[in-house]
């Protein structure tokens, strides 16, 4: 009898260290690139949050369809939370990320001097995604095309989708994700070009085989 009870004794004395809550380094850390600078001559600054062993800073030619591959001319992996070095050069184009030899990645960035800070702005799902567009943009209610006569879109539509910021957001961040503008794959960095045709009903009106039809598809 006493030998069971000592036992149950050293069970539940074992119980909260089986349950003991990870350490801190075993929480998992944020991985993801924090600043990015591109100079003409192909030098890149770069420095990261999370990871700091066995880093890899990895580039690609294209988001889709990617092709990881190392920057060359680096003895890889590397240690740290900065790096600095030779891009290749790609005519300003490409992608790049910080990854973990075996391990997680960081989300890829366009190969270019886009501001980070710009695309945490414009990411809705961001805690620093700002929902005043009209204080960078303005309100492009008399945007004219380059003949300085003819009324552009914002110029026209503008008026069907309500007033201020809500009409920014109606079609630029329409959609089930509510995601905004693609700095990745669409816009290259283009603040002006992010509008989903087909979810904001573009194509009703200005579709193929309509009077005006601006947005014809192949």
């Amino acid at each position: 009898m006493s030998s069971r009870r000592g036992a149950l004794i050293l069970a539940c004395l074992a119980l909260p260290l089986t349950f003991a809550p990870p350490s801190r380094a075993e929480v998992a850390q944020p991985f993801k690139i924090t600043s990015f600078v591109l100079k003409q001559d192909g030098t890149a600054a770069l420095q990261w949050e999370g990871p700091n062993t066995n880093i890899v800073v990895e580039f690609a030619a294209d988001y889709a369809n990617p092709v990881w591959q190392p920057v060359p001319g680096v003895e890889w992996p590397v240690s740290g939370n900065n790096w600095t070095g030779l891009m290749p050069k790609t005519g300003g184009t490409g992608f790049l990320r910080v990854t973990t030899k075996g391990g997680p990645s960081t989300t890829p960035i366009p190969m270019k001097t886009i501001s980070l800070v710009q695309i945490t702005w414009h990411n809705p799902e961001g805690d620093k995604f700002m929902r005043n567009c009209i204080s960078c943009h303005g309100t492009r209610t008399k945007e004219l095309a380059l003949d300085g006569t003819t009324k552009k879109a914002h110029s026209t539509m503008l008026g069907f989708f309500g007033g201020g910021n809500d009409r920014c957001i109606s079609c630029h961040y329409n959609g089930p994700k509510f995601t905004g503008p693609d700095f990745l794959t669409h816009s290259a960095g283009a603040l002006r070009k992010q509008v989903n045709y087909e979810v904001n009903n573009c194509t009703s009106c200005h579709g193929k085989g309509t009077d005006n039809s601006l947005y014809d598809r192949n």
